[in-house]
């Protein structure tokens, strides 16, 4: 009997911990409301954004001004793990530019390869470069990591544009969360007024 009432004292203690540890209360609460913000958020914001394709072309139109190139261009950045790697892939690469991808396959995750339109202060050893169709930039090494990068240069667009939808898409999604996040805190704050307690809030004050 001992034993069993042993058993069943700690078995409600492990299913009510809360009520008896208060850091580990703290801890659920915390769970629980980020787990709250979070399905909240994913309704409100996240949600909206990943299925009203509608709504964010009409956005981008209505800013369209918001999303411009400057000077950039073409080019093919590759991402090193090291100085060494950089070295070779810089050489091989600098003989044979066409076959840059099979080159940079062959040397596996030691390089990382991004291609792309840039503009021109994106890309490595940018500054004071004068920059030409099919010449390549000389590695740059990253003193944190020793990691080394350098770029492929393929094409340039050296007058300022207007990016394209599909260009600025993650510009516009990002703005497009802020204004509806900010139309949401308006919302709630008319629905949901917030009203201080002076007394309680000079008491804590002193």
């Amino acid at each position: 009997m001992d034993e069993y009432i042993h058993f069943v004292a700690m078995q409600y203690y492990r299913d009510h911990l809360e009520l008896f540890n208060e850091e580990f209360r703290n801890q659920v609460n915390e769970f629980r409301d980020g787990n709250l913000f979070f399905e909240i958020m994913q309704r409100e914001i996240w949600g909206r954004m990943q299925t009203d394709s509608v709504a964010l072309m009409s956005y981008y139109e209505k800013h369209k001004n918001n999303y411009n190139w400057k000077q950039s261009a073409d080019v093919v950045i590759f991402f090193c793990s090291d100085e060494t790697t950089a070295k070779i892939l810089y050489e091989l690469v600098k003989k044979d530019p066409s076959r840059w991808k099979t080159i940079a396959d062959g040397l596996g995750e030691k390089v990382v390869a991004d291609s792309g339109r840039h503009e021109w202060s994106q890309i490595p050893n940018a500054n004071g470069t004068a920059f030409k169709p099919g010449m390549i930039t000389a590695p740059v090494v990253n003193k944190t990591d020793n990691s080394a990068s350098f770029a492929y240069v393929l094409a340039l667009y050296p007058n300022p544009a207007t990016r394209s939808f599909e260009e600025a898409k993650g510009l516009v999604i990002n703005d497009y969360q802020v204004e509806l996040e900010d139309k949401w805190i308006q919302e709630l704050k008319k629905k949901y007024p917030v009203k201080v307690n002076e007394k309680v809030l000079q008491s804590i004050l002193k």
